[in-house]
């Protein structure tokens, strides 16, 4: 039995208005066209489907059961042949992403504000996690993509740079060095710090910078958070190292923020997904979008 879509929907249209004529101008086609294709379901069915007098087209028993059935099936088609449509073109479909703490605080409210505002149909999971989860949750299939710092790589990883965040020394607007332009990191021998812990993609950067060059610091206490690492600062406990991104707003009333120079170092905010697994067109918007609103900034 071979009876297409094309064919089915002549059919409707003919049981929708009674006439030939009518349901020819509605699809755009011409009334034999129209006949034929009814004809043809006929045949394929092996029923009569309509009752044709000069006057008026009726369904017959068949053709009643048949226009209910078909109008639905074929209504239920269409509409999931819209939604794939709608995400095919943007409009609707939930991202799943990771990305570390810092990127989720600074980077994606300007982000989905931006995509909200072009696919308000378009919804966000993101996981704010640790740098090693985020590549165990893409790895996984967990999520479609994430962003992280920190070295990362491998065969099964497509690995981008976004953009550089530079390292800064914060501490409370009393302390002596709140009062400089910029910080040597060889400034920072002897003082008490409060760091990230190993979670964070850069701390292995920041370790590797006071090794570089030959100083050890006096590292107080470490925390997983950034918004932690602050607070204790806040308290007076000590100094901390910290990307741009998480560091406090430049009129904070009891914090400063301080360029580390001799040498300036960044970390890179990498975007990152699975080599071998296409991204849907929603996340494939959004990869896009960041690369748009940050890819072409050096620094922030």
């Amino acid at each position: 039995m071979n009876v297409g879509l094309r064919p089915l929907r002549m059919f409707l249209a003919v049981a929708k208005h009674g006439s030939f004529s009518r349901a020819a101008e509605e699809i755009g086609s011409s009334q034999s066209a129209v006949s034929l294709a009814v004809r043809h379901v006929e045949a394929e069915l092996g029923l009569k489907l309509l009752d044709r007098t000069t006057r008026q087209v009726r369904l017959t028993t068949a053709g009643q059961a048949l226009a209910a059935t078909a109008s639905r099936l074929i209504g239920e088609l269409d509409a999931a042949l819209r939604e794939l449509h709608d995400i095919g073109v943007q409009r609707r479909g939930k991202v799943m992403m990771a990305c570390v703490p810092s990127v989720a605080r600074s980077l994606m409210p300007i982000c989905i504000a931006h995509c909200s505002r072009r696919w308000p149909e378009v919804s966000f999971a993101i996981d704010d996690v640790p740098a090693e989860t985020v590549l165990e949750k893409i790895l996984r299939g967990d999520v479609e993509f994430g962003l992280s710092s920190g070295e990362v790589g491998g065969p099964d990883l497509h690995v981008e740079s976004l953009m550089n965040d530079r390292f800064l020394l914060v501490c409370r607007r009393e302390n002596i060095f709140s009062r400089r332009g910029s910080v040597a990191w060889t400034d920072l021998a002897g003082q008490r710090l409060i760091m990230l812990n190993n979670t964070s993609g850069s701390r292995r950067q920041i370790v590797d910078a006071f090794s570089n060059i030959g100083i050890r610091p006096e590292i107080f206490l470490e925390l997983a958070q950034p918004s932690s690492v602050l607070a204790m600062v806040e308290a007076g406990l000590g100094m901390a190292v910290l990307p741009n991104l998480v560091a406090p707003a430049e009129h904070h009333p009891s914090l400063s923020a301080l360029p580390l120079v001799a040498p300036s170092l960044s970390r890179t905010i990498l975007l990152l997904k699975r080599r071998d697994r296409s991204l849907s067109p929603a996340a494939e918007a959004v990869w896009s979008v960041l690369k748009e609103l940050f890819g072409r900034e050096a620094d922030r």
